[in-house]
């Protein structure tokens, strides 16, 4: 599994996996936070989810920032 580790590996606007769902990054936490949350959006349905950044998969592809 190559989780995502620094903060560095995500933006706000990337596309991620988590739980088996592609979800849009909306939110980050500060660096400080432990541990560290992302705040993420469904494309389809607009729901909010939040997430430990240990937890997600970067998406790879055309569409995977905003």
């Amino acid at each position: 599994m190559a989780a995502l580790r620094l903060m560095t590996d995500i933006r706000v606007g990337d596309l991620v996996t988590y739980e088996g769902r592609v979800l849009r990054v909306r939110g980050i936490s500060p660096m400080s936070a432990s541990p560290r949350r992302v705040l993420l959006e469904d494309r389809e349905t607009g729901e909010q989810v939040e997430a430990r950044v240990d937890d997600l998969e970067p998406v790879d592809g055309p569409d995977s920032a905003a």
